[in-house]
């Protein structure tokens, strides 16, 4: 009897343990797909996205100090589309390595640092990603930066 309901229980941890990794695996493909949109400033940018998503900008100011910023997400779509050929002339990208995936509650955070264009260094960056009917879609991107604009995001 003992014997059963450990193999019963192990089979329930083994399935969960999978349905777990596929999501996961499910969650890092679709911030690669969102990492190569953003890359190639497709017009599906927006996409990735649920509908006012909080963006923050974790401003480093040239005097050490750090502010944080949310930038209004109509505000960030609007720049995105203004920024997107200026970008592609430069060939600004966005690298993203020591990628972490953790659950937060239904959620998936996608903890990253990132390196634009040029850095050598790199920024902390992170996503929070959820599931949607229509697929995953991003609810929350914090990053670092030293742009020193996004402090007039009013």
């Amino acid at each position: 009897m003992i014997k059963k309901i450990l193999m019963s229980v192990l089979c329930l941890l083994v399935f969960f343990g999978c349905a777990w990794a596929d999501e996961m695996s499910d969650v890092q493909s679709f911030f690669n797909s969102f990492v190569n949109a953003s890359n190639t400033y497709s017009t599906t940018l927006p996409s990735y996205y649920v509908n006012n998503a909080k963006i923050v900008r974790i401003v480093y100011k040239p005097d050490g100090t750090k502010q944080s910023v949310v930038v209004p997400f109509d505000r960030y779509l609007s720049e995105l589309k203004k920024g997107a050929a200026l970008a592609r002339t430069v060939g600004y990208k966005n690298r993203y390595v020591n990628q972490k995936i953790t659950k937060v509650g239904n959620d998936y955070k996608l903890s990253a640092t990132r390196i634009p264009r040029n850095d050598k260094t790199g920024l902390n960056a992170y996503f929070i990603i959820t599931k949607t009917p229509s697929g995953y879609k991003i609810k929350e991107e914090y990053m670092g930066t030293t742009v020193q604009r996004f402090l007039n995001a009013k």
